[in-house]
């Protein structure tokens, strides 16, 4: 059974039993009340005959502005009962009471009678003779069976109209939840492409709609991320492979040489075990880089220490100024103390200011800003070099573009820096921005936090 139909007939039998209980209540009352009518008409009569000396006469008396459906009776114990009004086929008459009935009658009035239903009263005469009289409460009685299929019928009714209303409600109510399952299942299919409208008029449903469409964004990034995170792992292997090639490739071609050629001169010798030992260290390089890398994406740097961050970035300032003795650098720092791995830090500056002596003129000028910003040192490092198109700043941003491959064609180094770069930010708990210089060249920005590191 569907949930619209199981609310559907709830409500209906939350109506009917409702309504019907409501209705016979009503009927009963509405029977109470006119027998109550009755009693305090025959008990008030009973009391005005009583105060007179001859109750029979004067209760005679008073027929005339009684109820037709009057009926008075003496009785004495052993006979007939005697009717005391005249007496027509249809006048009702009261049965023979016993002493029990009589003696209860003296009180509050009575129901007698099975067929024709009568309420009496009783007065006692003496010498074994009773004054009963009261009036036939058929009509209430007929009027209470009247009044119970009325009311049955308009529960019925109401049923009918509350449960095709309830139906309609429900139903329209509850169609979001159909959509929200349709497209809860192409979701689960894969369909990440769609997007689920919330216009739901009731409360609960549209922060169901906003939940489960929150919920599929939050799946889009997320798969969104993976394919990045794969493309970007395919690019970084790719980069490695390609740096462990041009290395082997140029051992193996020295030693193929050596081998082949038994009579090459000394020269040609000495200059093929220069090259074997040159590539054998590069590659020695980058085999120590991919172990920092993966050290790096597993665990928080060990040996923190406190020390004095402007220290490390003017120190390497200064190897630059030896490197380029023509160049312009304009530093703006103060002291600031950080808890970081220093020789990480110091890892992280060298593969800028290397990058920067690489692939920018060495007389390009440079600035270098340190402020600090909610609780992050932030160094900024422009140049004025040849700078970057948007597209390649947008790879240098996901960590996956090797500087010299969109600066220059210089391929010193193991072409990891940038990995390196951006893998000691993020594992002290930072980051590294890059954007257009305003010098016309590349803006580099390193965040760092100056609270202590978990694992300090």
């Amino acid at each position: 059974m569907t949930l619209a139909r199981r609310i559907s007939l709830v409500t209906s039998l939350t109506i009917v039993v409702t309504t019907a209980l409501f209705a016979t209540l009503a009927a009963f009352s509405s029977r109470n009340a006119a027998l109550d009518a009755v009693d305090q008409r025959i008990t008030e009569l009973r009391r005005t005959v009583a105060e007179n000396g001859d109750p029979v006469s004067a209760l005679l008396q008073s027929v005339e502005s009684t109820s037709p459906d009057f009926v008075a009776t003496l009785i004495v114990v052993g006979e007939d009962p005697i009717s005391l009004l005249e007496s027509t086929p249809t006048a009702p008459t009261i049965a023979p009471l016993t002493i029990d009935q009589l003696s209860s009658a003296l009180g509050d009035a009575i129901t007698i009678g099975s067929g024709i239903p009568f309420r009496v009263v009783s007065i006692g005469l003496g010498n074994e003779q009773w004054l009963v009289f009261g009036e036939r409460v058929e009509a209430i009685q007929s009027q209470l069976e009247r009044q119970l299929l009325t009311n049955a019928l308009i529960a019925l009714l109401l049923t009918i109209l509350g449960g095709t209303l309830s139906a309609i409600i429900t139903r329209k109510s509850l169609r979001p939840i159909g959509q929200i399952v349709d497209f809860s299942q192409r979701v689960a299919l894969g369909h990440l492409d769609i997007s689920l409208v919330v216009d739901s008029t009731s409360l609960e449903v549209r922060e169901l709609q906003e939940s489960i469409s929150s919920m599929v964004d939050s799946l889009k990034d997320a798969a969104n991320s993976r394919a990045q995170s794969e493309s970007s792992m395919r690019e970084f292997l790719a980069d490695v492979a390609h740096e462990l090639r041009t290395p082997l490739t140029t051992v193996r071609a020295y030693g193929d040489l050596l081998a082949t050629t038994n009579n090459a001169d000394p020269e040609t010798r000495a200059r093929a075990q220069d090259r074997i030992a040159q590539e054998s260290r590069r590659m020695s390089r980058l085999i120590d880089d991919l172990l920092l890398l993966a050290r790096l994406s597993s665990t928080k740097p060990e040996q923190s220490e406190r020390f004095d961050v402007c220290a490390v970035v003017k120190s390497h300032a200064d190897d630059l100024a030896m490197l380029d003795p023509e160049r312009p650098i304009d530093i703006g720092c103060t002291s600031h103390v950080i808890c970081a791995n220093r020789a990480l830090i110091e890892r992280l500056f060298a593969n800028v200011f290397s990058n920067i002596h690489r692939h920018t003129p060495a007389t390009a000028p440079i600035e270098i800003r340190c402020t600090t910003r909610d609780e992050f040192v932030e160094f900024t490092i422009d140049d004025s070099g040849p700078g970057l198109e948007q597209a390649h700043i947008q790879q240098l941003a996901l960590g996956t573009q090797r500087f010299g491959s969109v600066r220059s064609t210089d391929q010193h180094g193991t072409g990891l820096g940038l990995h390196l770069l951006t893998s000691i930010a993020r594992s002290h708990g930072g980051e590294v921005l890059f954007a257009k210089s305003r010098l016309g060249g590349l803006c580099v920005t390193i965040r760092l936090p100056e609270t202590a590191l978990a694992t300090a």
